[in-house]
């Protein structure tokens, strides 16, 4: 597998767990449009910031460390992110409602 497919592959199984966090537990999560927003901004922080937290690897070998980077802070920052944003889709959908 190519870093790009193991990245497409991490991002769709991030998405994939967020709906269904989302699915699974309906009445977890903000119930205003204003601290739904305001988690969309702290997971686009913390998506900025995660780069700073990996080291520069090297490209002849990979270790035990760059998997535990992946697993341990990339993969929980984007579901927090799309999670995030399907708190905002489901405040903005209620409100659209009558």
């Amino acid at each position: 597998m190519t870093a790009q497919g193991f990245g497409v592959a991490l991002m769709v199984g991030a998405a994939l767990l967020a709906l269904w966090i989302l699915w699974r537990y309906a009445r977890f999560g903000p119930r205003t449009i204003f601290w739904s927003l305001a988690h969309v901004i702290i997971a686009c922080i913390l998506l900025r910031l995660l780069p700073l937290a990996f080291p520069e690897p090297d490209p002849t070998k990979v270790s035990a460390i760059a998997y535990i980077e992946v697993f341990a802070l990339a993969l929980p920052a984007l579901v927090y992110a799309f999670l995030s944003g399907g708190w905002v889709t489901r405040i903005a959908v209620g409100m659209l409602r009558p």
